[in-house]
């Protein structure tokens, strides 16, 4: 019987379906508002608990039967990628995986890690319009990054760099930002010009005020 290594990869290329059968097996109770990228992280972590409670890691069967075996997980799958997730408009969940031969060379030529955070006007477009980069270290493997205020279109990038010198290792796929009302969008905290009557009986005050304490760099 082929056995499948359970990790994020494995599980990103299952079904909705096909998580929340899995979820079951394991007797994790999932909410109807769950979203897929949230009940993949609860998946995760109770294979890793697994794992440390019984000193093996989890593989699953091509037909979803759950086994053990006391073969250990390697550090890198020998591939080198990146994938971007959108969590909301204002923040993306990045995760990757650098290949066994690029990671020694990288580490003894010196380099060092980052992921730049692209925007592009259009999502045709291979040029960015704006970037910012992350530092990072060679046993990261995954990051939440603040999407810029206003961009429509954002690609992550895997870049090593050494001196002034600096390759692109991994492209992710390309996420496309909601877009929102402009009147909601400009509106910021202490801010109460044009903001409607029917608005402001919502609780889009405190609501902005919170959302200001909690992440206050997502405001330009």
């Amino acid at each position: 019987m082929e056995k499948q290594v359970i990790n994020r990869a494995y599980l990103e290329t299952l079904s909705f379906t096909d998580l929340l059968s899995l979820a079951d097996k394991y007797g994790i109770d999932v909410p109807d508002n769950l979203n897929r990228s949230f009940l993949i992280g609860d998946l995760l972590e109770i294979t890793e608990e697994l794992k440390k409670t019984t000193d093996s890691d989890m593989v699953i069967s091509s037909g979803s039967a759950a086994v053990l075996t006391g073969n250990k997980l390697p550090e890198t799958y020998n591939t080198t990628d990146i994938e971007a997730v959108l969590r909301n408009p204002a923040w993306a969940f990045v995760y990757w995986n650098i290949s066994e031969s690029d990671l020694h060379n990288l580490k003894k030529g010196g380099f060092s890690l980052s992921l730049r955070v692209c925007s592009l006007a259009q999502k045709e477009d291979v040029k960015p319009e704006d970037t910012y980069d992350v530092q990072i270290t060679f046993s990261d493997r995954e990051q939440y990054i603040l999407i810029p205020s206003g961009k429509q279109f954002v690609r992550v990038e895997l870049v090593s760099t050494v001196k002034n010198s600096c390759r692109i290792l991994a492209s992710s796929n390309i996420i496309e930002i909601p877009r929102c009302s402009k009147l909601l969008a400009d509106m910021q905290p202490g801010k109460d010009d044009g903001m409607a009557p029917i608005i402001s009986l919502s609780g889009m005050k405190e609501l902005l005020l919170d959302h200001y304490k909690s992440h206050r760099q997502s405001f330009s």
